[in-house]
C-alpha cells in the first residue's frame, strides 16, 4: 500500500470520459462526436425537466461501429445512452434517465435493408423514419400501410415498436407485428431472433417465435441491448376503405354504452384495426390554441368555456374515430351496417367517409389515416401564447413542430384500463379530478390497443417559459400515476421521470432482472437507470421549480 489518497471519483470518470472520447473518435470520426455547448443543451432538453447531464453524443453509422462504441463503453465503464431519433416526445425526449451518460443516437442507422411485396412486410434500422418509411413505399407504388403513430413523420420506427407504442390500423398494438430482431449486448455479442438466426432460412421475417427461448421481448423497455434491425409487418391496402366519426354528449352512461357496443365488435372482428375515443379538450387542442381571452387568462377551462368551444367547433364531449378495411364494396357497405345498428342508438352525428382502391391516390380519409402527420401534435403548443396581448398563434408553427425547441411542456400518462365502461369512468374521473386540482385541463384519449382493453392516453400539456409550471406539471403527473396505480390501471410505458421511481410489483423480477442486466452487461454501461425497477426518489420531483 503507497498510503496515497484514492483518486476522487469524478476524477476517475472524467478520465474514462476522456480515454473513451479518444478511442470513439478513431472507431467513428471526429466529426461525428460532440462535446461543444450548444450540442450538449440541444440533446439535453425535454417537454419537461430532466435534471441529467449528457457527457458527449456520438453517432455511430453502421452496426460495426455500433458493436465498436458499446466495447469502447464497456472497456472504459463510460455509461452510454442509445436513442433512435430522439423525439420521444412528452416521455423525455432524447435525455436519459441517469446523469452523466454519454449518448448515442442512431440517426444514422437508416437503411431499409429488406421488403417483400407478397408476404407484406418490411426490414428497417432504427434511423428508418415514419416519414421515410411513407416515401418508401409510395415509390413501391402504395400497396401496405405501415401504422403510423401521431407523432412527428421524423421520428423512429423502431423507436416507437422497441416502446411498445400505439399507432393507426389493424396493426396498431405495433409490437405485436414485429418480429427478427437484431440486438447487440454491451459486451459487442450479436444476437438475432425467432428464425433470423439461422442463415438461409426464408421464415425469419415471417414467423415470431422462431423455435427455442422468445427473446424479442427482452429487447422491448430495457437496458438489455440495442436493437439495431427489426422486421416489421404491413397492412395490405383492402379494396375498400371507410373512417367513420361520432360524437357524443356529457352523459357519461351513454360512453358506457359506446364502450361496450365497442368491445363486441372487436371481439367479433368486426373493428380489426385502432379505434380512438378522445375528449373535447384532446378534440378542441387540435383546433385551437388556449383561449385566453375568453378564460381572462385563468386555468383550466371552466366548464361553460368547455361548452361553448365544444359548440363553436362542433365536436362533442366525446369523440370517436374509427376505419373499417373491407374486401369491397359491397363488404364495405355490410360492416358499416353492423357498426351502425351497435354504434347508431347511442352516438350523435355518426358519419362514414370511403375510399375504394387506396392503391391509387386515394381520397381525405386515406390520406388522413395512412400517412404520418404533424397534426396530432398541435395538442403540444396548446397552452403556448404570444406575449403582446395573449394573441391567438398558429396551431403548430411554419417551419415544423419542434416541441423541444419550441419550450413545449408535455408529459404522458398512458394507464392500462378494462374495456368496460365501469373501469373507464373511474379513470376517467380520476384523471379529471387530479388535473383540475393542477390547474390543468384533462386531455384524454382512450384507445382500444385490443378487444379487452384500452389505453388511457392523457397529455399535460403546458407553458415551459411560465415560472411554476414545470413544478406544477411535474405535481400533477406524481398525483395522476399514484391515484392510478392505486386503482389498479399500471401505464404502458414510462417517461424517463417515471423510470426514476417505477411502480414496484409483489415478485422477485427486480432481482432476476437484475442477474440478467449482469450477465448480458457486465460493466453495467448500457443506459443505467431505464427500466430498472429500482425503487429510488426522483431528484426535484414534485417540490422544485426548474424553468
Amino acid at each position: 500500500m503507497s498510503g496515497q489518497p484514492a483518486e476522487p471519483s469524478d476524477r476517475r470518470s472524467q478520465d474514462a470520459l476522456r480515454a473513451a472520447l479518444r478511442d470513439w473518435r478513431q472507431a467513428i470520426g471526429a466529426e461525428h462526436i460532440h462535446t461543444d455547448r450548444s450540442s450538449l443543451e440541444r440533446f439535453g432538453t425535454a417537454t419537461y425537466p430532466t435534471h441529467r447531464e449528457i457527457a458527449a453524443v456520438i453517432l455511430p453509422a453502421d452496426q460495426e461501429q455500433l458493436r465498436d462504441c458499446l466495447r469502447i463503453a464497456s472497456r472504459h465503464r463510460v455509461p452510454l445512452y442509445p436513442v433512435s431519433t430522439g423525439k420521444n416526445w412528452g416521455y423525455g425526449s432524447a435525455t436519459p434517465p441517469a446523469g452523466d451518460c454519454v449518448l448515442m443516437p442512431l440517426s444514422r442507422l437508416n437503411r431499409i435493408l429488406d421488403y417483400d411485396d407478397e408476404l407484406a412486410h418490411v426490414t428497417v434500422e432504427p434511423g428508418v423514419t415514419q416519414r421515410q418509411l411513407h416515401a418508401f413505399l409510395a415509390e413501391k407504388g402504395g400497396r401496405h400501410l405501415a401504422g403510423f403513430t401521431g407523432s412527428t413523420p421524423d421520428s423512429s420506427l423502431v423507436g416507437n415498436v422497441l416502446e411498445r407504442g400505439l399507432g393507426h390500423g389493424r396493426y396498431g398494438d405495433r409490437c405485436a407485428h414485429v418480429c427478427a430482431f437484431e440486438a447487440v449486448l454491451a459486451t459487442g455479442e450479436t444476437l438475432r431472433t425467432g428464425f433470423s438466426r439461422y442463415p438461409g432460412a426464408v421464415t425469419g421475417p415471417l414467423h415470431r417465435w422462431g423455435v427455442g427461448p422468445w427473446l424479442d421481448g427482452l429487447f422491448t423497455q430495457s437496458n438489455l441491448g440495442v436493437v439495431t434491425r427489426m422486421t416489421l409487418w404491413l397492412t395490405p391496402v383492402p379494396g375498400h376503405f371507410d373512417t367513420f366519426r361520432f360524437t357524443l354528449g356529457d352523459d357519461r352512461s351513454t360512453l358506457d354504452r359506446v364502450l361496450d357496443a365497442v368491445r363486441r365488435l372487436r371481439m367479433a372482428g368486426v373493428l380489426d384495426a385502432g379505434f380512438v375515443i378522445a375528449n373535447d379538450v384532446r378534440a378542441i387542442a387540435a383546433r385551437q390554441r388556449y383561449p385566453w381571452g375568453e378564460a381572462g387568462d385563468r386555468t383550466p377551462l371552466s366548464p361553460d368555456l368547455r361548452r361553448r368551444l365544444r359548440h363553436r367547433w362542433g365536436v362533442g364531449a366525446w369523440n370517436g374515430d374509427g376505419v373499417l378495411h373491407a374486401v369491397d364494396d359491397r363488404h364495405g357497405a355490410e360492416l358499416r351496417r353492423i357498426v351502425t345498428e351497435a354504434l347508431g342508438p347511442h352516438v350523435e352525428r355518426l358519419s362514414f367517409e370511403g375510399d375504394s382502391d387506396l392503391g391509387g391516390e386515394g381520397g381525405s380519409a386515406a390520406a388522413a389515416y395512412c400517412a404520418p402527420s404533424e397534426t396530432g401534435l398541435a395538442m403540444a403548443y396548446w397552452r403556448l401564447r404570444d406575449t403582446p396581448g395573449h394573441a391567438a398563434l398558429p396551431r403548430l408553427p411554419p417551419g415544423g413542430a419542434d416541441l423541444d425547441r419550441d419550450g413545449c411542456g408535455l408529459i404522458w400518462v398512458c394507464p392500462v384500463v378494462p374495456l368496460n365502461g365501469r373501469h373507464v369512468a373511474a379513470a376517467v374521473d380520476a384523471v379529471e379530478r387530479v388535473t383540475q386540482a393542477h390547474g390543468f385541463e384533462a386531455n384524454i384519449g382512450l384507445n382500444s390497443v385490443s378487444e379487452r382493453a384500452v389505453v388511457a392516453t392523457t397529455a399535460l400539456a403546458y407553458d415551459r417559459s411560465v415560472p411554476g409550471e414545470d413544478a406544477r406539471a411535474m405535481r400533477c403527473d406524481d398525483e395522476l400515476e399514484r391515484q392510478l396505480n392505486e386503482l389498479g390501471y399500471p401505464p404502458y410505458r414510462m417517461s424517463t421521470r417515471s423510470m426514476e421511481a417505477p411502480p414496484l410489483g409483489d415478485d422477485d423480477l427486480p432481482a432476476v432482472l437484475g442477474r440478467l442486466k449482469h450477465a448480458m452487461d457486465p460493466a453495467g454501461v448500457l443506459a443505467p437507470g431505464r427500466y430498472e425497477f429500482r425503487r429510488a426518489p426522483r431528484p426535484g420531483s414534485a417540490c422544485s421549480d426548474s424553468t
